[in-house]
């Protein structure tokens, strides 16, 4: 599998190790997520990544991918259970909050949402395009290139901060990760009350959790990876 160069794993885990910090550091990103830097690029080109990285994932595959109630965390409860969808209809993938040009080249869209009690949520959604050539060109983030981790999960991967909202009731903030494995990008956001008990690498595991699982659909194996 290609993984991006040690400086842009930048906003792999330097960023995840502000999360695993007990999820409370801060970072610049908006949340979308990191550009391919050119290496990376011209490493996929040169058929170096994985060749099963590069299975395109239908949309019944997607959806075994998402996380379900036996692979979260047990104290995690299902909301939402894991759904895909086609993109003959863009406006799925809009809903899901997906930019409109993604959209305009995405196959497929997924999602799964899971929470505990009040003070917990966390949401994952998938988007599949054609190749991991139109995934790389869609993955633009704020990564800082001093922020430099080992060994990441993911071929890119951004880690941002979630605020608050201005809603009645107001939504918590919390922290994401977005992360490409081939022709897939996912995003995790993970929602929590600061009174909340949160394992510090929790949402690091939920990173490697969604990467594994991907890699298994992609490489037509059962979708079996678990972040109990």
């Amino acid at each position: 599998m290609t993984r991006v160069p040690n400086y842009r794993t930048a906003a792999a885990y330097a960023t995840v190790a502000l999360l695993t910090a007990g999820l409370l550091g801060g970072c610049d990103s908006t949340g979308a997520p990191q550009r391919a830097t050119s290496s990376s690029k011209n490493s996929e080109a040169g058929g170096k990544a994985n060749p099963q990285a590069q299975r395109v994932l239908s949309t019944r595959l997607l959806e075994a991918a998402l996380p379900d109630q036996h692979s979260v965390p047990v104290d995690l409860q299902a909301r939402d259970r894991p759904r895909a969808r086609g993109n003959g209809d863009t406006v799925h993938c809009v809903d899901e909050g997906w930019p409109d040009e993604w959209c305009g080249e995405a196959l497929s869209v997924g999602s799964s949402a899971f929470a505990a009690m009040a003070d917990q949520e966390v949401v994952f959604r998938y988007i599949s395009f054609p190749d991991s050539t139109t995934a790389a060109r869609f993955f633009i983030g704020e990564g800082s290139p001093d922020e430099v981790g080992e060994d990441p999960p993911g071929d890119e991967i951004d880690a941002f901060d979630i605020d608050a909202s201005s809603d009645v009731p107001p939504i918590l903030p919390g922290k994401g990760i977005n992360v490409r494995q081939g022709n897939v990008i996912a995003k995790i956001e993970y929602r929590f009350d600061s009174t909340a008990d949160i394992p510090s690498d929790r949402l690091q595991t939920l990173a490697a959790m969604v990467v594994q699982r991907i890699q298994q659909a992609q490489a037509g194996k059962p979708p079996t990876a678990s972040a109990r």
